[in-house]
Parts: C-alpha cells; sequence; structure tokens
C-alpha cells in the first residue's frame, strides 16, 4: 500500500514527529510513504529513512496558495497514493481542496487538540464543518479529544476512532546522560532537574514555572529547571529569568534532536499548559521513568495517572504544583515509584508496533482493501548449500517469517550440505556439482520441474550461482515465474574480467528485481550495471528477536573467548585475522581465537596458524550445530573481512549483545559505529589491538544498550518479511504487465 502523510512542516514537533514515527513503523510493514511537508522548513529538518521526503513550497502565506494546491494535486496524480493522512489543520485544508480536482482518495485526519478552543466563531464553525464533511475518517489521540470533535463538528461517530500514539520504550542509562548534562549547565551532582520540553508558545505557559521556580530559588535552590525547544516566546522569557535573577535556577537549552537522552537526564517532567491534546511529552518521560506533574488540561489524564505516574493538578494550584514537584525531587522512594508505573502503563498501552497495525488496518478498510485480498503467496526460496552463512540463515529465517504470516515456502539449496539451518520444514538439495554450474543442463531442468510441481508466484535466489541456475533454467525452459536476486555483498569483487562481466551483465538484465542487503551494496551494483538501478532496492540482515537462549556455554570461563564466524574464503582475510591475533596475544597470552567455519582455505589457514606459532591460541571448529552459542557466550566478535555486504554475523552479535571489532568495508558502517561498537579502518592491524583492548575494557555498557537497541528497532526479520512480501506483490504485478 501507499500512503501519503502530509505535515505541516517536516519539523521536530509533537504531531510531525508522532507522523514521522508511525510511517517508518508502516515502512517496516512493507508499506510505501511519502512524507510531504506543506511548507519548506530551513533548518533542523525531519526526515524518514526509506521514505520519499519532500516539501511542497517554500512558505506560509497570508492566503490561501493556488500554487500549492497545484502542487499537491500534481503530486497525488504522480504518486498515486492508496490512502492520504493529514497531520495538522492546514494540510487538511489544502488536501480538502485539492481533492476536487482529483479522483476520489480516503482522507484520514488525525486530530491531536481538543477543536473547541480553537475555533472561535460561526463562521469558523460553519467552514470546519464544510471542511470535515470531505474527510473519510477522523482519527484521535485521545478519547476527550474525539468526543469534543464529534460534539463540535456534528462529524459522525463511526467514522471515528481513538488510536494512540506510539513510544518507543527504550530505556536508557540516564545517570551516564544526567552527568553530561549538568557538567554543560555548570550544576554540582546534588542539583535536581526538573524538565520542560516544548515549543514556546504562549499556551505552553512559561511564565507559570518561572513565577514557581521563583519562589523555589530561596527554598530549594538544588532544584534546577531546565526548558528545552524554541519558538516565538522564546526571547520573552529568557528576558523574564534575566529581570527576575534566575539565571542559576531556569536554564533554556534551545532547540534539541536528544529528547530521549536528556529526559533520562532529568529527576521529573512539568507541563503547566493551557491547551493540550494528548501530551506526547509525558509517555516519552514515562519510557525513561520519570512521573510528570502537570496542569489538568486536555487530555492529559489519558497518559498521567495521578499519585500514580504523577500528578494532575487542578486549576493551576501554584503551591500544590509546587509541592509536588519538591516531593518527588526529595523523596527517591516515590520517584522511583512514580516512574516504574509510568514505564509499565508505557509499554502496556503505547506499543507502536500495535498501534500502526492500527492504522494499517484502518488504511485498508478505507482503501477497499484487505490483506487477504493481497492473497497468499508461494515462494521458492533457492540457496546455495546448506551451511552456517549468512546467506543462507537468513534466507532460513525468513522463510520461517514467511510462513508464519501465512504464506507458503520451499527451500532447496543446488548443492548439498550438512548444516540444519534455522527453517522447520526440510531443505530439499538437487545435489548438483560445483565445477558443473556454468553448464548443468539437468541442474536447470530440475529446478524447471520444482516449478511445474511447487507452482511458486515468486523466486527468490540467494547468493551468485543461484542466480545462474534460476536464469538459465526460466531461459531454456521457458517458466514465467520472476526471479528476485538477493544481493548481499559488493558485485564488483566477484565480477573480473571481461567474460565473467558480460555473463554477470546477462544475469541481471533478465532478473525481475535485486534486493541489496545495504547501500553500500546497492550503490556498488548499480555502479557496475547502470541499468540495474531501476530495479534494486535495499532490504537489509536482521535478526530473530525472539531467539530463545537455551544452549551451552562451549568455552573455557578462564580464557578471554575471541570469535570469528565466516567461511574459509579469501574476502574474510583469515590471514590478517591471524596475524591481529598474535599480536593481541602479547597483551592478553590467554585469549583464545575461535574460528567457525568451513571453506577452501582451511590448509592454507593451519599452515599459517603454525608458522605464527599460536596453536595454543586458536581453535578451527569447521560448520557447528550453535553457532549462536559461540558468539552469545563470546568476550568480542571480529571480522576484519577485506570486502562484505551487510554480514548478518555482526547483526547476531549485536542482538546477543557481544561487542564488535569490525574492518570499515562494505556495508558494515550501516549498523557499526562509535555508538554501537569498534569500526577500524582497513589494513589497520595495530588500531584493530586496541580496539580489541577496548572492547575488553568494561565499560561499553552504552554501546551494547545502543546495538541492541538498533537490531531490535530496525532489523527486526518480523519487519524486514513484510518489506520482502511487498517486493514480491510489486514484483508480480509488473511481471504481470508484460
Amino acid at each position: 500500500m501507499k500512503i501519503l502523510q502530509l505535515v505541516t512542516k517536516r519539523q521536530y514537533r509533537g504531531a510531525e514527529v508522532f507522523a514521522a514515527n508511525l510511517s517508518k513503523e508502516l515502512i517496516n510493514f512493507g508499506h510505501s510513504i511519502i512524507f510531504a511537508g506543506l511548507y519548506k522548513n530551513d533548518c533542523n529538518i525531519l526526515t524518514v529513512e526509506g521514505a520519499q521526503n519532500l516539501d511542497l513550497s517554500e512558505g506560509k502565506s497570508s492566503a490561501i496558495s493556488i500554487s500549492l494546491i497545484k502542487t499537491m494535486v500534481k503530486l497525488v496524480k504522480d504518486t498515486n497514493p492508496d490512502v492520504i493522512q493529514c497531520n495538522g489543520s492546514d494540510t487538511l485544508k489544502y488536501m480538502v481542496i485539492a481533492n476536487f480536482y482529483l479522483k476520489k482518495r480516503p482522507i484520514v485526519y488525525r486530530n491531536i487538540s481538543t477543536i473547541s478552543e480553537w475555533l472561535g466563531s460561526d463562521l469558523k464553525l460553519s467552514l470546519y464543518k464544510k471542511i470535515f464533511s470531505r474527510v473519510d475518517h477522523v482519527t484521535s489521540v485521545g478519547s476527550e479529544s474525539i468526543h469534543d470533535l464529534i460534539d463540535t463538528l456534528g462529524y459522525p461517530k463511526e467514522q471515528t476512532s481513538v488510536i494512540r500514539r506510539g513510544i518507543p520504550n527504550e530505556k536508557l542509562n540516564g545517570e551516564d546522560f544526567g552527568w553530561e548534562l549538568r557538567k554543560e549547565l555548570g550544576l554540582g551532582g546534588e542539583s535536581k532537574i526538573v524538565m520542560h520540553v516544548g515549543n514556546f508558545s504562549p499556551e505552553k505557559n512559561h511564565t507559570f514555572l518561572l513565577e514557581i521556580f521563583q519562589e523555589l530559588k530561596s527554598s530549594h535552590p538544588e532544584i534546577k529547571l531546565v526548558c528545552v525547544g524554541d519558538g516565538v516566546t522564546y526571547g520573552d522569557i529568557d528576558q523574564k529569568i534575566k529581570n527576575n535573577g534566575l539565571e542559576e535556577s531556569v536554564f533554556l537549552l534551545g532547540f534539541r534532536k536528544n529528547i530521549p537522552e536528556l529526559l533520562s537526564a532529568s529527576d521529573c517532567i512539568v507541563l503547566s499548559s493551557l491547551v493540550e491534546g494528548v501530551p506526547g511529552v509525558i509517555l516519552e518521560a514515562a519510557v525513561q521513568e520519570k512521573p510528570t506533574v502537570a496542569s489538568n488540561v486536555g487530555g492529559v489524564k489519558e497518559v498521567l495517572i495521578d499519585k500514580q505516574t504523577g500528578f494532575i493538578i487542578d486549576n493551576f494550584d501554584k503551591d500544590r504544583f509546587r509541592n509536588k514537584i519538591v516531593g518527588i525531587c526529595e523523596n527517591e522512594t516515590l520517584r522511583k515509584t512514580l516512574g516504574t508505573n509510568a514505564r509499565n502503563l508505557v509499554v502496556e498501552q503505547f506499543n507502536p508496533n500495535k498501534n500502526a497495525r492500527k492504522f494499517e488496518k484502518l488504511y485498508f478498510d478505507l482503501a477497499g482493501i484487505t490483506p487477504d485480498q493481497q492473497g497468499k503467496l508461494k515462494i521458492l526460496q533457492i540457496i546455495q548449500k546448506k551451511q552456517y552463512r549468512g546467506a543462507e540463515i537468513f534466507c532460513a529465517q525468513l522463510s520461517t517469517q514467511l510462513e508464519e504470516k501465512g504464506h507458503e515456502v520451499k527451500v532447496c539449496s543446488i548443492y548439498d550440505g550438512t548444516a540444519k539451518l534455522p527453517f522447520h520444514k526440510e531443505i530439499e538439495s538437487l545435489e548438483r556439482i560445483q565445477s558443473f554450474r556454468y553448464a548443468d543442463y539437468f541442474g536447470w531442468k530440475t529446478i524447471a520441474n520444482i516449478i511445474r510441481e511447487f507452482k511458486p508466484d515468486v523466486v527468490q535466489a540467494n547468493a551468485s550461482d543461484t542466480l545462474k541456475y534460476s536464469i538459465m533454467s526460466r531461459e531454456i525452459f521457458g517458466w514465467q515465474v520472476p526471479i528476485v536476486f538477493r544481493n548481499a555483498s559488493l558485485t564488483s569483487y566477484y565480477v573480473k574480467g571481461k567474460l565473467s562481466k558480460e555473463l554477470n551483465k546477462f544475469l541481471f538484465q533478465k532478473v525481475d528485481q535485486v534486493v541489496s542487503v545495504s547501500e553500500s551494496s546497492k550503490r556498488d551494483l548499480n555502479e557496475l550495471f547502470p541499468f540495474t538501478t531501476t530495479k534494486t532496492n535495499v532490504i537489509t540482515n536482521g535478526v530473530d528477536n525472539k531467539m530463545n537462549i537455551d544452549f551451552k556455554n562451549p568455552y573455557e570461563e578462564s580464557n578471554i573467548n575471541i570469535v570469528h564466524v565466516g567461511s574459509l574464503t579469501p574476502e574474510k582475510n583469515h590471514h590478517h585475522l591471524l596475524e591481529i591475533h598474535k599480536l593481541f596475544l602479547e597483551s592478553h597470552p590467554t585469549s583464545i581465537l575461535h574460528i567457525i567455519g568451513e571453506g577452501a582455505l582451511k590448509g592454507e589457514i593451519e599452515k599459517s596458524i603454525l608458522k605464527l606459532g599460536i596453536s595454543d591460541n586458536v581453535k578451527l571448529y569447521g560448520e557447528t550445530p550453535e553457532p549462536e552459542a559461540y558468539i552469545y557466550y563470546a568476550d568480542m566478535l571480529v571480522l576484519p573481512s577485506l570486502v562484505e555486504g551487510l554480514p548478518g554475523v555482526v547483526l547476531e552479535a549485536m542482538n546477543y549483545k557481544t561487542i564488535v571489532v569490525a574492518y570499515n568495508v562494505g556495508g558494515i558502517s550501516e549498523v557499526l559505529d562509535e555508538n554501537t561498537g569498534f569500526l577500524v579502518e582497513p589494513n589497520n592491524l595495530k588500531c584493530f589491538v586496541e580496539s580489541m583492548k577496548n572492547a575488553l575494557s568494561g565499560n561499553n555498557s552504552k554501546k551494547i544498550s545502543e546495538a541492541k537497541n538498533l537490531v531490535c528497532t530496525k532489523f527486526n526479520n518480523s519487519f524486514l518479511a513484510d518489506k520482502f512480501l511487498q517486493v514480491y506483490r510489486d514484483t508480480i504485478s509488473k511481471r504481470n504487465k508484460k
């Protein structure tokens, strides 16, 4: 499904950030998103990775802009979305006008405020009744705001729903960020930080907070107010702070992107607004186990439970507001109890994935599409060999996810192997001979017979030999099933010489779609064969976050255990790996390098181990039935490869909270950086060894936490399976139109 998300500006503000986060979830489900701002934002521009990001005009004009209407009409005609969601009143006004010149499409409006509080006049009321008569559905962040809209505009109740905000629930290390923030502000460790996050505008009522902290300045000087945000009243508030001598009690940080980190650094949150919808900052603070003190306006009661997750203050009672701030700051037990309750509330009721699924279902209903109508697919997955290698492991995990989503998958391997890959059904081996792969007529015929019997809707070829077999079988035996190729490496590394380039050019011309494992892999392929640009996209490797840790520790605990997982092939650079380990042994003589994998270079590697004199400190295992155990229990994973796509073994290590040290090649930098592990420039052995030492230093908890969060949110196999399904359907549709 294709969804147009309209926002006022691509800016870091509540409504826009929600639309961006929802778009990310929908992209993970496999949908296409156009994320468009009505007006251009000049700084701190909000973008959605994987979406088409654009602005429709240079800025807001005083009257209705005819050119903006024309631009919007053209955008909708060009992109042809199934559903349009308007986030903000201006987006709705322009979309309703533009829709007069377009084929009717469902319009959803997301209501975040109490509409009766800002309509103001009978004329405005009459205008908005007409505007909303053109809206197919209104979703609201809370019950109070949706009832207000129904009563005020006479809008049909059956065309409304309440869909909560989805709040990412990663808990950060507040102590580290608290120390950094106090250092930035010049505060001592005894200081208590009360934080306000929001635009500087009249309805946020910052003056009320200044009056409270004027009184706290004398009675509780250790309690500080930190305000995050920017806006029209910023200068006025800044001047009032100076006029009232509050420079050491109230601090203005201006605009910041790192809101979760700042919230985690605080002791509690305050919200003194005159008007609110359902304030997301209360939920974002709750994720970090921070309670809130807030004025009783709008939908505050829907996200804050009085006396359980914080305190709600009626009638802007200044004394009670102040006393509750002091109570939370001075009573650690109370602060922790309220914070724990707040986090539990968010995790249970504001799950971003579940709420995005509610939007997805709404879009399907409005567009007249159901998942069933999209159809159950039969998918043939072809792998090179039953072996513990990234491409094969990911294919097996992907196939499991596809079956769990109701599709039928058959997995076949070209060559035989002994690995028990993580797929619950038998993997059929074609038992071909690798040296015959360029002229294996009977192998190509075998695939044609499988196609005839299984009748798949799509074939996915995983690795280069599977592409040769798939394309040649289709060309010779005339079956018409579309072929999707999984490009898991850098093609240019393997395509050498004129003959090789011509062969691969032929194969890539014939393939229907290419799914590259990383932006680096995609760019490399597109540069080598420019004609692939129009049929290549990126879906990363992933991990199964539900994986049970029920294997035994294969190591001796007294040693430092370093693991490397990969085929014994030139691109994995084992000779460098052994030299690195020899250098590492100078400072860590009890460390053992465990090499998991099989391949043609095994003999050469064994000789290098003997030559370097490190036989007692290196173990070769070949293929093992549980490579995950070696990753999970290792002190670190090392990967000094010459070339990589986006190695699944790095994601597995990050998922198992094992620190990674790797050369910066291919797509590795798309998952590994200074925040998630150790990334080393290629061929720098000394730097690699130093990074290994740092990986053992014991102060990498933040890197490990960031890495775990990254794979759980961005590299989740369930989400990736939805993306593959969208590729399959698009590819099938395109081939059917030929």
